[in-house]
Order: C-alpha cells, then sequence, then structure tokens
C-alpha cells in the first residue's frame, strides 16, 4: 500500500484493517444486496475465462446480468496479449460483468464503456484527476489505476457482452512503477469509506447498464464531447485530440484514428 492509510472505514462499521478487506467479497455481498447474480471465488484463473464458459448456461440465460468477481486472479488477462497483476490477495476490484443482449455490440461499445466507467469513477470521487487513456484504461493523473476488457458471445439470437474490469482498490502491483490504486491517490484527510464503494458501484451498475443498453447506436454528440474531454485530460498525452467522429474516429488535425487500431 506503499505507506497509505491502514484502515478502512466502513461508514458506521468498525475499522477494518486493509489486510482484512477482501475488495471482491465485499462486490458479492453488494451484489447478492442488489438481488444480482453473482459468482464469488476467492481465486479463479480469470473472471472472463469463467463468464465466458457459462455465457449461455441454461439457468442463466433468465439473467440479463451476471458478475464474476474473485480476490485473486492467477491468469488475468488484459487487451491482446496483455496480463492482469493484482497486489495481493483482495487488493482490487476483479470483476466481469456479463450482459444479455438482444441487440449486437458495434465497435463504439469500447468507446461507451470506458466512458461508463470514467464517470462511476468521477462521480463518486470528483476530486481526483480521473481520465482515459484509449482504448481501455483509466488512470488518476499519469498513473494506471483500472483496465477494461470487453468479449463478446454469439449463439443464435442471444448475445453475451463481457466487460472484464481490473480496479486497483486499496494497493497496486509494487513491480508496476505506472501504477497506482485509488487509496494511493486520496488526498490526507480523505479515507477511502466504504460507503463511497457502495455508491461507486451502484453508479457503476447504472452506467454500464446505460452503456450497453445503445452500445449498437452511434455516439451522441455528447457521448463525443464527454470522451473528447476524458481523453484530453491525460497528461502523457503527446497531442491533443481535435474531434470525435460517431463511429468512434478521434481526430487530430486532419489525421483520423480509428478507436479500434489505437
Amino acid at each position: 500500500m506503499r505507506g497509505r492509510q491502514p484502515y478502512l472505514p466502513l461508514g458506521g462499521i468498525v475499522d477494518t484493517p486493509l489486510a482484512d478487506i477482501r475488495i471482491g467479497q465485499v462486490t458479492s455481498q453488494w451484489a447478492e444486496s442488489n438481488h444480482l447474480y453473482v459468482s464469488y471465488k476467492t481465486q479463479q484463473d480469470s473472471t472472463n475465462t469463467l463468464a465466458k464458459e457459462e455465457a449461455f448456461e441454461e439457468n442463466l440465460l433468465e439473467e440479463s446480468l451476471c458478475l464474476y468477481v474473485t480476490d485473486h486472479q492467477t491468469a488475468g488477462r488484459g487487451r491482446g496479449k496483455n496480463t492482469w497483476l493484482d497486489a495481493h490477495h483482495g487488493s482490487a476490484l476483479l470483476s466481469s460483468w456479463s450482459f444479455l443482449l438482444g441487440i449486437k455490440p458495434q465497435p463504439t461499445t469500447s468507446c461507451l464503456v470506458g466512458l461508463a466507467v470514467y464517470r462511476a469513477c468521477s462521480t463518486t470521487w470528483p476530486f481526483l484527476p480521473w481520465n482515459l487513456k484509449a482504448p481501455n484504461d483509466i488512470y488518476i493523473g499519469d498513473k494506471k489505476v483500472a483496465g477494461i476488457l470487453l468479449e463478446s458471445l454469439v449463439q443464435g439470437s442471444d448475445v453475451r457482452l463481457i466487460i472484464g474490469l481490473g480496479f486497483n482498490i486499496t494497493a497496486s502491483p509494487e513491480e508496476v512503477e505506472t501504477a497506482t490504486s485509488l487509496i494511493e491517490s486520496l488526498p490526507q484527510g480523505a479515507p477511502l469509506l466504504g460507503q463511497d464503494y457502495m455508491a461507486f458501484l451502484d453508479r457503476l451498475l447504472f452506467e454500464l447498464t446505460d452503456a450497453v443498453s445503445h452500445c449498437d447506436e452511434a455516439l451522441s454528440p455528447t457521448d463525443q464531447l464527454s470522451l473528447l474531454t476524458a481523453l484530453n485530460q491525460h497528461p502523457l498525452l503527446k497531442e491533443k485530440y481535435t474531434g470525435m467522429e460517431a463511429d468512434g474516429s478521434l481526430l487530430i488535425g486532419d489525421k483520423k484514428i480509428s478507436w479500434t487500431n489505437l
């Protein structure tokens, strides 16, 4: 945890040492209280892998959302051949949000999901310098705090969109200098409150559900400007984006960059 806050105040509950906090378990309890289908394991290879294996299980076809969480991944995956490392058991939100859709996701889905996670974070902790790094990373300042992995599967008329989200909450991997965690980024006097984390999950559920509900559509002007703002706040960006099109393409002057090629 790099010397930051030794306790996670859980609202009116007695302070809990960070070493005893299991973010996956806490998230699972939140899901159960919201009557969501949730699969929680203390350890597994990858939440996305399990979500894909169970995508069209007969008993889950009535579930519009299945949530998979764990406290540690032995084979966490990122985009392409990248891997996801967590600092220690229970320190990160390691999750897969599996939505059953009646529509086919378009390439703009990646843009919408990134914006959804950004909005959930910046709404809950608006005093932190949140920003997006295209195509799938969430940053606080110049440090990566979360990553997104999208996968979709089709069986007949059924479509499963699986949103893998890894979010460093109470610690970040010591060996990754470009990474940070939420708790490391909070200013002195602003501890990580359990009630705030629950509010974040509530907002995340709302934003993701809204995003996937129109993932077959072009980006609205509001979405385009919101994404452009979040992307241009990234301090390591070498050149500011000057525009964004409805299909998610980014503009730098007269140069067009496809979101899928980033």
